[in-house]
């Protein structure tokens, strides 16, 4: 993205405000130096949503129309995702470490750990009912996570690419009624979680409080 002529990145305020609302300091973390190290200093991730991921970091080449994210994010996002799952390079899980991917984020947790994506839901997947992932509201199920969050929950939608095969090193905790997974998390780790739809947008929404309330307490508590 560009301000005024030079290049840059910007992130919605939704995402500041609900981190503060759910008991946080929102710190929003500039795309320079070393990612583990910026990990080393913070308590919580929160991956924000996005465009498309380049496909091939998940090993294919790109067969659809795409608008991608800058590769210099995805490096960088990737590279902070890895060190909260790994603790920070040193090869031993840390668990304490608290992670949140929402919408792209959640891709990227799946793809930095090895998963894949649909590129384009609308010509790769077939689901069990017709649903609009690209915009409005449907409902999911949430089940066997973790997390304090069980039972059927309605949520908000904004993407056309999603979860194909889910990484080896995480669970799904969440479905939508045509089977394409909605959130994942990892049972090693205190809360590493990702969600396809937007919490954030969602202030007065139960679901979307819980989560966020849970993210920040399990970075709270390290």
């Amino acid at each position: 993205m560009s301000a005024g002529g030079a290049a840059g990145f910007s992130l919605r305020q939704e995402y500041a405000e609900a981190v503060w609302k759910a008991g946080g300091i929102p710190l929003v973390i500039p795309i320079t130096g070393s990612p583990e190290e910026v990990c080393e200093r913070l308590d919580g991730i929160l991956i924000p949503g996005g465009d498309d991921i380049e496909p091939s970091y998940y090993g294919e080449k790109p067969k659809y129309p795409l608008q991608l994210v800058d590769t210099r994010r995805t490096d960088f996002e990737l590279s902070l995702i890895r060190a909260v799952y790994y603790g920070g390079g040193s090869g031993q899980k840390q668990k304490p470490k608290a992670l949140l991917g929402i919408c792209y984020g959640m891709q990227l947790i799946n793809v930095a750990l090895g998963g894949t994506l649909y590129q384009d839901l609308d010509a790769q997947f077939r689901g069990l009912c017709a649903i609009d992932h690209r915009r409005g509201m449907h409902d999911i199920t949430m089940e066997g996570a973790s997390l304090p969050v069980e039972g059927r929950f309605r949520v908000n939608s904004s993407h056309h690419q999603g979860i194909r095969k889910t990484a080896g090193a995480l669970c799904t905790m969440a479905y939508s009624d045509d089977g394409l997974v909605e959130a994942v998390y990892s049972r090693e780790h205190r809360f590493f979680a990702g969600v396809q739809w937007h919490p954030e947008r969602m202030p007065e929404d139960p679901l979307a409080a819980r989560l966020l309330a849970a993210f920040i307490y399990a970075a709270g508590t390290r």
